[in-house]
C-alpha cells in the first residue's frame, strides 16, 4: 500500500477529529467530563492537568493532520502516536484497577488501543 493512499488520509485525518474533540472537551470542560467519567471533584490542580492534557492531545491531532497531508516526511509521528496511544491504556486502567476511578475511562481508553493497532499496522504495510 502507498504511504500516501486515501486510507492513510482518512486513518489519519480520522485520528486528527478524534484528538480534537477529545482536546477541546478537556480545554473546556474538564469539571464536566471528570464528573460524567466518575473521576471525582474537579480542583484547580486536577484543572491544571486537565488543561495539560488537552495541550497534548490537541499537539498530536496537528501530528496526525501533518500525516495525512504529508505521510513519508512525517512518518515518525506515527511511532510516536502510537506509543502515546497505548501510554492510554495503563494511565487509564492502572487507577481503575487500584478503585480510583470508574469503567468509563478505561473503556474510552479502548479508542486509542484501536487507533495505535491500525497505527502499528500502517507502519508494517508502508514500508
Amino acid at each position: 500500500m502507498p504511504a500516501d493512499s486515501s486510507y492513510t488520509r482518512l486513518l489519519f485525518g480520522t485520528a486528527m477529529l478524534f484528538n480534537l474533540v477529545v482536546a477541546a472537551g478537556l480545554l473546556t470542560s474538564s469539571a464536566q467530563i471528570g464528573a460524567a467519567l466518575d473521576l471525582g471533584a474537579a480542583t484547580p490542580g486536577s484543572v491544571v492537568l486537565s488543561n495539560l492534557s488537552g495541550a497534548f492531545v490537541a499537539l498530536f491531532a496537528y501530528a496526525y493532520a501533518r500525516v495525512a497531508l504529508e505521510p513519508q516526511r512525517y512518518r515518525a509521528y506515527v511511532e510516536l502516536g502510537a506509543i502515546g496511544k497505548l501510554l492510554v491504556l495503563p494511565a487509564a486502567g492502572i487507577p481503575h484497577v487500584l478503585g480510583y476511578i470508574g469503567w468509563e475511562l478505561p473503556l474510552l481508553a479502548c479508542g486509542d488501543l484501536v487507533f495505535a493497532l491500525l497505527f502499528w499496522d500502517w507502519l508494517r504495510r508502508t514500508r
